[in-house]
């Protein structure tokens, strides 16, 4: 199957190779052997077929490849969203393929920031609110929270978008909100998922 390609620098290398241990300080996540299957039966689809990867703290990394690749699938193990089939994933030095569910879910609020490719803002709910979510489940007071909401949406020019709902914001404009509520509790580590695809 075509394999995503990681891209630092100029250069081009498939991500079924790494040159850093997992425990490495300067490694912000690592993975080990992963492979990540979907279905059961005659259905069964490989998405990741044993990847070893490193990603540098404080580097700027582009995963590239053809649609199918499994991009998409790698971003979402590497930001906690979803479990190898087999294989590891060190997050900041730790194993984290052991995890529970609740452990996972507070590491990756405060952690991680993601921007998915189709948004998934709340279609009821307002720019600020939408952005205002992870601070919610952060633990933060509502003045706090509010004032975080409104700067992150500032940041990103939607400063007067404040109470549109997404369907009353264009989709360059739905992806900025979506850029915002993934910065909005400033995450160690960003992913973004073709972030710029509807600008």
């Amino acid at each position: 199957m075509p394999v995503p390609f990681a891209r630092r620098g100029p250069s081009l290398s498939p991500v079924t190779t790494t040159t850093s241990s997992p425990t490495d300080t300067s490694t912000a996540a690592h993975t080990e052997s992963v492979t990540k299957v979907y279905g059961a039966g005659d259905t069964l689809v490989t998405a990741l077929d044993n990847v070893s990867v490193s990603f540098e703290r404080s580097k700027f990394t582009a995963i590239m490849g053809p649609s199918g690749s499994g991009k998409s699938t790698l971003l979402h193990l590497l930001g906690l969203l979803d479990e190898p089939t087999s294989g590891s994933y060190h997050f900041k030095g730790k194993n984290v393929t052991s995890y529970s569910g609740n452990e996972l879910a507070d590491l990756r609020n405060r952690e991680i920031g993601f921007v998915f490719q189709t948004f998934n803002l709340l279609p009821r709910s307002n720019a600020l609110h939408n952005v205002e979510l992870p601070l919610i489940y952060a633990g933060l007071g509502r003045s706090d929270r509010l004032e975080k909401a409104q700067h992150a949406l500032e940041n990103v020019g939607l400063g007067d978008r404040l109470h549109h709902r997404p369907n009353e914001l264009s989709g360059g404009q739905r992806q900025r909100v979506a850029i915002a509520r993934a910065l909005v509790n400033e995450p160690k580590i960003l992913l973004a998922d073709e972030p710029t695809g509807n600008l």
